[in-house]
């Protein structure tokens, strides 16, 4: 059997709907690697925002250690002048208003021993104070701590 000649016609819808063909992958290609792209960026950016957050509540904590721990070196210096029978005890401190960006309380709760808290966050807790100058105060038998 002989074959028949294809016509010209023949292969050009062909060639045409290659064509086609190879330009719809090219746009679904473009499309898929721009939608991986932007899965990739969004999960980086979501992790590396977490990673801020951590290394922002790690440097509050280490800062109102530090201020915690020169509060508490005051009220004990009162409280060694106090115990020196001394009748007017003031001791001033100075704190910054805030901890990395965010602001603070101080409070002193009476027990055995006495314990100071310091938070990062407003909280409904008695005897506290915000950060600035404090001032210890020895009134009525009892040491006190102020605002300024």
């Amino acid at each position: 059997m002989r074959e028949r000649p294809r016509s010209s016609c023949a292969r050009r819808d062909r060639g045409d709907s290659a064509g086609r063909d190879r330009g719809a992958a090219t746009a679904l290609s473009y499309v898929l690697t721009l939608g991986i792209t932007a899965l990739l960026i969004s999960g980086l950016l979501i992790a590396a925002g977490g990673t801020v957050e951590q290394q922002r509540e790690e440097t509050t904590r280490e800062a109102l250690e530090v201020v915690g721990q020169q509060l508490t070196s005051r009220l004990m210096a009162a409280d060694r002048l106090v115990a020196a029978n001394a009748t007017d005890v003031v001791v001033r401190g100075s704190f910054p208003d805030s901890v990395a960006g965010s602001t603070y309380s101080v409070a002193v709760r009476s027990g055995s021993p006495p314990t100071v808290v310091l938070n990062a966050t407003r909280t409904d807790v008695d005897a506290s104070l915000s950060g600035g100058d404090i001032v210890v105060v020895y009134a009525g038998g009892r040491l006190e701590v102020r605002s300024a």
